[in-house]
């Protein structure tokens, strides 16, 4: 027997993709959509521009401002489609444009999807940029997850591209959480901070993440034939923005064991 085709697809087909008995066009991005007020009012954006007497409401060709970068025009496509269908797929690597789109287009249903797949999908490789975009956007559950991620596994799953990515301010509130997971000693996560601040200050470095600690360790040591030995990098000009992060270190844990405080006076990093 044929399967008749269900309705929604048959929406999606005819309406959003075909664009049949369309009675309003949006162009954005340099493309045309050809849409349906009545599907596009499930927008709050749209709802509120149709409603009332915005000169739009009366209009059937629609240019849209896109003032967010994020958005691109996969991604508006996929926020239009949506409403024309009844579940839609995300995929990982789109789903800070999508959430864009869908943040300002207002579609609630959709940016809660967007949230939902990037706390399923948090990686060393995601997780910063998931940070951000939920900051930027006001997904708060998303930054405490990604924040909780980070906090249990900065400390094993450390990589260049992650020690890239990682701010000031959010290394700063994860050394000072007492729920950050640290596998040994103190002085691992003085040495984290080392790479992390070499690679923050020299973007452009690439290699293996092995080959850091020897790195970061030849490029302070040239500082500090620079400074001659008066001045700890941390209260250089270059150094000064790190300090309220090493400040959160818990010395004490560090200078009881003598070969740790060793190469902590040896690095001259920290004020003596």
């Amino acid at each position: 027997r044929k399967k008749l085709k269900s309705t929604s697809k048959y929406i999606y087909q005819t309406l959003f993709l075909n664009g049949e008995n369309s009675d309003i066009k949006i162009c954005a991005l340099g493309e045309e959509w050809n849409l349906h007020k009545i599907y596009l009012c499930q927008s709050g954006y749209f709802s509120s521009m149709f409603s009332g007497s915005w000169k739009e409401s009366s209009m059937n060709v629609i240019e849209l401002e896109i003032p967010d970068q994020n958005i691109d025009v996969e991604a508006l496509q996929v926020a239009f489609g949506s409403l024309y269908r009844d579940d839609v797929l995300i995929n990982p690597s789109r789903v800070v444009a999508l959430l864009a789109a869908a943040c300002m287009l207002q579609l609630d249903g959709l940016i809660q999807q967007c949230g939902e797949t990037m706390k399923e999908t948090i990686t060393a490789q995601t997780v910063c940029g998931y940070y951000n975009s939920a900051g930027t956007y006001g997904l708060d559950s998303v930054k405490k997850k990604c924040l909780e991620w980070l906090l249990n596994n900065l400390m094993t799953h450390q990589s260049v591209g992650l020690f890239k990515e990682l701010s000031i301010n959010l290394m700063k509130q994860l050394i000072s959480s007492s729920n950050l997971f640290v596998l040994q000693v103190e002085m691992d996560v003085y040495t984290a901070l080392k790479k992390w601040m070499f690679l923050q200050l020299v973007p452009s470095w690439n290699g293996s993440f092995k080959q850091v600690l020897t790195e970061a360790d030849a490029w302070f040591a040239e500082r500090r034939r620079e400074f001659g030995g008066d001045v700890a990098f941390l209260e250089s000009a270059q150094g000064n923005a790190f300090l309220p992060v090493f400040e959160h270190l818990r010395l004490q844990y560090i200078i009881s064991d003598l070969a740790s405080a060793r190469i902590v006076e040896r690095d001259a990093l920290l004020p003596s």
